[in-house]
């Protein structure tokens, strides 16, 4: 080879090799941590370019960098950092990127990819070859938080956070609201940083806007919210505001934290408008709800717990079932005896009588006697007298000397006969047992009017902080006297009216709602949820004034009469009544219908909205918010995950809810 080709061939290689050499000297790698984290806690995804200054000297344009599209889960994007080792003469790009996941699992980030181009030569009109690198993919793992050593208060709150308040303006009237504002700054997402709840005896708190600010210059995100309130003051002169706990959960030191805002004391002006001695034109407390006198003990109109009663209406077709499959025997149908003597027929007339009707002919000895005791037991007059005359004329042959063969066979002929047609008109009582059973079996079901002392107790100081005008103690034991007696309608409706004057909707609406379930022909406890500005007539709040239990009474009639009927056509071997059928239909339509009515008053999937945030979109506090629902509105749950709730308001609107903001309409 020459050496022209030599050089040819070397100019032809070389720019190969740079490239080669490039592309290997390019550094691309990926880092997460940690790898395992709370929900709420940041994931910091770290990717660094590491470029030698000769390639970064031969590019002509700036790399293109696409970086990982993380799914189910909130990013932030840090600043970029860019170095330069002295020593190795590298240019080192870092790309940081903090990721927040919502729900716990195990979660993968993709590769990405880096695309830059070199020129194959020096020549500046020399041409470009692309090339691309990817970096590998990782994964990592969200737990929840521990449940060992939760705060009560504690709503889903992430990182490391301190409160503050203040009030804006400073110097409010009566009946003029201000606006008081909690300020929660430190690290973590503070998007995700749920509203704690506020309540003041002397003012009206109404949720307001909230106000986010994400710092995202350190390594970790970081930022403050502001949650507002409108405080309208019923009550003049020096107020205090009280102090604001915050619980969260702190994933350095692994625990929980409470931090608290400091208290606030506020002067308020008496109004200018209306002249008024304070908290004079609230009307729940210068007219206060009425109380029940006393606690009734477990409703009567609701069905009994446990289900021993359904068993016995299952029980009742049995006769009717053994009657159908067991075949009976052939000495009963009045079978051939091998022997007609007059004395056997009178045998055999004996046992059919006693075995049909349970009478003993040898006890009727006196002239019409035994016809008047079968016609008791149902049979015609005709049957019964020819029974009588059966039997005297088998005493009379039987005991009156010799007679022909021929008369013993005609005897046992008639009786025969006779036996057939009394087994078809003979009745038992049958069917007065089983309407006696069932009424005493669903009699037994009304418990007695009575009630715990623990519940008693709790009436009993109910009934004197209500008198006393203390609502928010009053709540608190009707709603102990409520849970104490929880099938006793007067707890539950005395638990409505106490938090209904201590401005505590929820807590109303949960009573009055059990309390109307318990008994849903109270017109006064109907009257009462019309308060509420909630729709409490419509939807899952509906109760319909239709109890359970006298519509299970007569299910329960009209099924054991029908197969009591049934079953007195069996034993007869006669065709099934139309009537019985349509008997048995009725009854156990009425048994579904008191069954729904049951379910429905047990309220077991329903929830009372207690503290209103927007439903979400997804089980997550960075969801997308939907419609704000009402302080106690009632709403059906579709689906439990974790701490969230799927719910259905009202006019078909759905999405996720938090448990805790919420009271279990459930019966106990």
């Amino acid at each position: 080879m020459s050496a022209r080709h030599l050089v040819a061939l070397f100019v032809g290689l070389c720019p190969l090799a740079l490239a080669a050499q490039g592309t290997e000297r390019v550094g691309f790698r990926v880092q997460i941590a940690p790898d395992t984290v709370y929900v709420g806690q940041q994931i910091t995804y770290t990717l660094g370019v590491q470029i030698p200054a000769d390639i970064r000297q031969r590019l002509r344009r700036n790399p293109e960098f696409v970086p990982p599209e993380p799914r189910a889960m909130l990013a932030y994007d840090l600043p970029l950092a860019r170095s330069t080792n002295p020593g190795a003469d590298v240019e080192v790009h870092t790309f940081r990127r903090a990721l927040f996941v919502l729900t716990p699992g195990r979660y993968q980030i993709g590769a990405s990819r880096l695309t830059y181009a070199l020129p194959q030569s020096t020549s500046f009109f020399s041409r470009e070859e692309e090339r691309s690198i990817r970096s590998e993919a990782v994964s990592f793992v969200a737990i929840n938080p521990p449940q060992r050593g939760r705060p009560p208060g504690w709503l889903g709150a992430v990182g490391q956070w301190t409160a503050t308040s203040r009030v804006e303006p400073g110097a409010p009237r009566v009946g003029d609201p201000f606006v008081l504002v909690l300020r929660l700054s430190g690290t973590g997402n503070a998007t995700l940083l749920p509203r704690p709840p506020l309540e003041m005896s002397w003012a009206d708190v109404v949720s307001q806007d909230e106000r986010v600010v994400l710092d995202s210059t350190p390594t970790l995100l970081g930022g403050s919210k502001e949650f507002a309130w409108l405080v309208t003051p019923r009550e003049a002169g020096q107020q205090r505001v009280p102090e604001i706990d915050y619980a969260y959960f702190d994933p350095n030191a692994r625990r929980y934290v409470v931090t608290r805002s400091s208290a606030l004391m506020v002067s308020v002006r008496p109004g200018t408008l209306v002249e008024v001695p304070p908290r004079a034109t609230a009307t729940a407390d210068t007219i206060p709800l009425p109380l029940r006198s006393s606690l009734r003990g477990p409703s009567v109109l609701a069905l009994p717990g446990g289900h021993w009663w359904l068993w016995i209406a299952v029980m009742v077709p049995l006769p009717w079932l053994l009657l159908r499959t067991i075949p009976r025997a052939r000495a009963r149908q009045g079978g051939q005896q091998p022997m007609t003597t007059a004395a056997t027929t009178r045998a055999v007339l004996e046992q059919g009588v006693r075995a049909r009707t349970g009478l003993d002919i040898a006890a009727f000895t006196a002239p019409g006697a035994l016809a008047a005791a079968l016609r008791l037991e149902g049979v015609t007059a005709e049957t019964a007298a020819e029974a009588e005359s059966l039997r005297d004329a088998c005493d009379a042959q039987g005991f009156g000397g010799a007679r022909a063969s021929r008369d013993d066979s005609t005897l046992h002929a008639r009786a025969t006969a006779m036996l057939v047609r009394l087994r078809t008109e003979a009745r038992r009582h049958v069917l007065p047992l089983l309407l006696f059973v069932s009424i005493g079996a669903l009699g037994a079901c009304v418990p007695p009017p009575t009630a715990s002392e623990a519940a008693q107790q709790a009436f009993a100081e109910m009934r004197t902080a209500y008198v006393g005008r203390d609502y928010p103690r009053a709540r608190d034991a009707a709603m102990r006297a409520a849970r104490a007696a929880p099938r006793d309608a007067a707890a539950w409706a005395n638990l409505g009216a106490a938090a209904w004057q201590a401005s505590d909707t929820a807590a109303a609406v949960l009573g009055w709602q059990r309390a109307l379930r318990l008994d849903p022909q109270d017109g006064e406890i109907r009257r009462a949820l019309r308060r509420v500005r909630a729709p409490q007539h419509r939807g899952a709040a509906r109760v319909w004034p239709v109890p359970p239990l006298p519509l299970a009474i007569a299910a329960f009639t009209v099924w054991c009469l029908g197969w009591g009927l049934m079953t007195l056509a069996a034993r007869r071997r006669a065709r099934t009544p139309r009537g019985a059928l349509a008997l048995i239909v009725v009854g156990a339509a009425l048994g579904a219908g008191a069954w729904w009515l049951d379910t429905t008053a047990a309220a077991r999937r329903l929830v009372v909205i207690a503290e209103p945030t927007p439903i979400r979109a997804l089980p997550a506090l960075g969801a997308d918010p939907g419609a704000m629902p009402l302080t106690g509105e009632v709403a059906r749950v579709l689906e439990r995950r974790g701490v969230w709730l799927h719910i259905q308001l009202d006019g078909g609107r759905t999405g996720w809810y938090p448990t805790e903001r919420t009271w279990s309409l459930a019966r106990d």
